[in-house]
């Protein structure tokens, strides 16, 4: 295997004048063409004249002089010989030698090591150049320029070595780095760009000048001034343009050798990388602050901004305010011109929000079309109300976009808060303010108000732990009993759902499921509570067929058959349910899972699904009706509920008397009312259901009315399956059905 110092005289010495041989441990390594040639024995082996030079060498270190040998070549045969430290603790010599005519004195030890000069100072470089691209890949283009200024000078036997850069007037260049014999004092000051770095700049090529007193090519006066003979610059490459120079002085005039121009290059284009490098990733962090369409703050950056503004707040005692501003019918202006437009619109709504707010506070976009000002240091509430009112006003001010005047309106939500709060907080809470001013209308300016703002973090607590119970399927279903209350037994319940949060308690109906509809988990919902139910009425059913207490199927309106009637269920449906894809399907599939006859099935709906008609809905209800499934309308006779809804919707199969007309029953007018629903009803074929009876005497009136069925605390409260199925097997016989009227 070669050694590498072998190699690296070899890459130098193939075709020196002089005979160069390498002799490791008495074995011959190596010998260039003139070596074989001064040998006229061969250098094939060591020749006892080779190891005599050797063996000098070895003695002292060094050894040079001329030698007898017995070839018969022509003219005298002068060596010189040195030990090499290689760092393997091999034996290694290294035996210069020529052939030179008698009368001619032997070459000067000075170019035999000359040869190891080479070799040492491009293994230098090299070490150097590895040093410097491992800096350029790790460190900042900082590091890696002044390692390159401390580098130079003794590589180049040079001076000075500069680091300049163009600048914006295009007759200077302005000295970023200078080092060697030159002071740091330099650096940022500027040079003529007339000069060798300006010269390298405009011509995109190295330079080298060899004496300023015959330099033509470009003004070396100032060189002269600074007594400066010959230099070499580069270009320093960049994107798309060259970056700067990097120029090596000398105060001596002199050849720069190609090998040193070419390293001069090679740290020139490693600090070029490392540049780029630095560009980019600068360009990148610029990029993940700031947004892109309007070169405000980001989301990210503004939420930073904020927290060290409240972190500020904790120190010095002041408030922290956060001005959301959300824009007028900006999705219509993407709808109808463009995306484009839109992005337009934002970058010119930008300045605008900047100009008008304080010295010291960040603006930023957080979202599509709201922008937030974040306003530290402040003393009051004021203040901020203030900012946000003008805001408004500067935006409600005629402004360009793309040439054509325009006005904008918004409103706006304010936070306020003090160092103890975090970003998401104030924005989460300036969010709320701004919704409710945009209920009030273009232009309003609303404060965050704790109160509303509690309910709806309630709400999304509210939420949050329903979606775990869905999916553990944690919810309870309760059933209210329906009565016949002509005979006083039961014919059907209404399945309710009951949940108590791990985190909030007990949490009634009128709570989380407005909170489901919200979070969209109502279709969920409503699923898990239907097939619950389902099974519930099947296992009832099994009962009644079992026990022969009841073999008669009712009419399927609730009424008597020939003994006990069939237990119909009821199971309440949102409007958002019958708007879901896939809701007849989810049904389909819970009567035929838990085997329940649809004839015995309902589903009560409220007013709501009349401000819900749309295709969707009504081909839902279609679809229930053509199944056989009962479809009754719940607190009927309040808001639209009324008997206009009767005609418009003729699927209805029931109606179930709202329980504030139940609870009234005492007073005639509300007993005339009933009773002429009752009759509509009737005349309608539909199944009238009163609701809320509490005592004897409502429920008296409800059957003068002509009401036969009702539902009620004072018949039974909403009680598990349990209980459901000891009443049936009891016959489903109210206990205490009331006074006879």
């Amino acid at each position: 295997m070669t050694h590498p110092f072998v190699a690296a005289v070899a890459a130098v010495a193939d075709t020196a004048a002089n005979g160069v041989m390498i002799v490791e441990s008495g074995v011959l390594r190596y010998a260039n063409l003139s070596a074989r040639d001064s040998l006229a024995s061969g250098a094939e082996a060591i020749s006892p004249v080779l190891a005599g030079i050797v063996d000098a060498a070895r003695r002292s270190g060094f050894w040079s002089g001329a030698v007898t040998d017995p070839a018969e070549v022509p003219g005298e045969l002068v060596a010189s010989a040195w030990m090499v430290d290689a760092g393997t603790g091999s034996d290694i010599a290294m035996v210069v030698v020529s052939r030179t005519p008698a009368a001619l004195d032997p070459p000067a030890d000075v170019d035999l090591r000359d040869v190891s000069g080479d070799v040492q100072r491009r293994a230098q470089e090299q070490r150097v150049v590895s040093a410097l691209h491992r800096i350029s890949v790790t460190g900042s283009a900082d590091h890696l320029a002044n390692a390159i200024l401390e580098t130079v000078p003794p590589l180049f036997d040079a001076e000075h070595v500069l680091i300049l850069r163009p600048v914006p007037d295009g007759e200077s260049m302005a000295v970023l780095g200078a080092t060697g014999r030159t002071t740091r004092e330099l650096e940022g000051m500027q040079v003529r760009a007339s000069g060798i770095a300006g010269y390298v700049m405009r011509e995109g090529t190295p330079v080298v000048c060899v004496d300023t007193a015959r330099e033509t090519r470009f003004d070396a006066s100032e060189m002269r001034r600074y007594g400066l003979r010959s230099a070499a610059a580069v270009p320093v490459p960049g994107s798309p343009e060259n970056w700067g120079v990097l120029a090596v002085y000398r105060e001596s005039a002199g050849v720069v050798t190609p090998d040193a121009l070419t390293v001069l290059i090679i740290l020139a284009d490693v600090l070029g990388a490392a540049v780029h490098r630095t560009d980019l990733e600068h360009r990148l962090r610029h990029r993940s602050r700031v947004d892109p369409v309007t070169s405000l703050d980001n989301r990210t950056s503004g939420y930073r901004r904020l927290d060290d503004a409240l972190a500020a707040g904790r120190d010095d005692g002041r408030l922290t305010a956060v001005v959301l501003i959300d824009l007028d019918g900006f999705r219509s202006v993407n709808e109808t011109f463009g995306f484009a437009a839109g992005d337009a619109l934002l970058a010119a709504v930008a300045p605008v929000i900047s100009g008008a707010a304080r010295r010291g506070d960040a603006v930023a976009r957080l979202g599509a079309d709201q922008f937030a000002v974040i306003c530290p240091g402040l003393t009051s509430t004021f203040e901020a109300t203030d900012l946000a009112t003008s805001v408004l006003a500067a935006l409600a001010e005629p402004f360009s976009v793309e040439g054509r005047g325009t006005v904008v309106t918004a409103c706006a939500g304010v936070a306020v808060g003090h160092g103890n709060r975090t970003a998401a907080d104030l924005v989460r809470e300036a969010d709320i303010a701004v919704a409710a001013a945009k209920r009030r209308g273009p232009g309003h300016v609303e404060v965050f108000d704790a109160a509303a703002g509690g309910a709806l973090r309630r709400r999304w607590a509210v939420a949050t732990d329903l979606r775990a119970a869905i999916d553990a399927d944690d919810l309870t279903v309760v059933y209210q009993p329906v009565f016949d209350i002509d005979i006083g037994v039961l014919v059907g319940v209404e399945a309710l759902a009951r949940w108590t949060s791990p985190t909030l308690g007990p949490l009634g109906p009128d709570e989380f499921v407005p909170a489901a509809e919200q979070a969209g988990l109502i279709a969920a919902l409503g699923e898990r509570v239907l097939r619950r139910a389902c099974r519930d009425a099947v296992a009832w059913h099994r009962l009644l067929d079992g026990t022969g207490t009841g073999t008669g199927t009712g009419t399927g309106d609730g009424s008597v058959g020939s003994t006990a009637p069939t237990v119909h269920l009821r199971v309440n449906v949102s409007p958002l349910q019958l708007r879901t894809p896939g809701f007849l399907a989810t049904v389909d599939d819970a009567l035929a899972d838990s085997g329940l006859d649809p004839s015995t099935f309902g589903i009560e709906i409220t007013e709501s699904v009349w401000l819900e008609d749309s295709d969707t809905v009504r081909s839902a209800l279609r679809g229930l009706h053509e199944r056989g499934i009962r479809i009754l309308l719940d607190d009927f006779g309040v808001g639209h509920s009324s008997l206009g809804s009767v005609t418009r919707f003729p699927l209805l199969d029931g109606l179930k008397i709202d329980r504030s007309f139940v609870a009234e029953l005492s007073v005639a007018r509300s007993e005339a009312v009933v009773g002429a629903m009752v009759s509509v009803a009737e005349a309608f074929g539909l199944d009238v259901i009163g609701e809320g009876v509490e005592t004897p005497e409502q429920l008296a009136t409800l059957r003068r009315c002509g009401c036969r069925l009702a539902q009620g605390y004072l018949l039974g409260r909403p009680t598990d399956a349990d209980s459901v199925a000891a009443l049936v097997r009891a016959g489903g016989v109210l206990a205490a059905p009331g006074p006879s009227p």
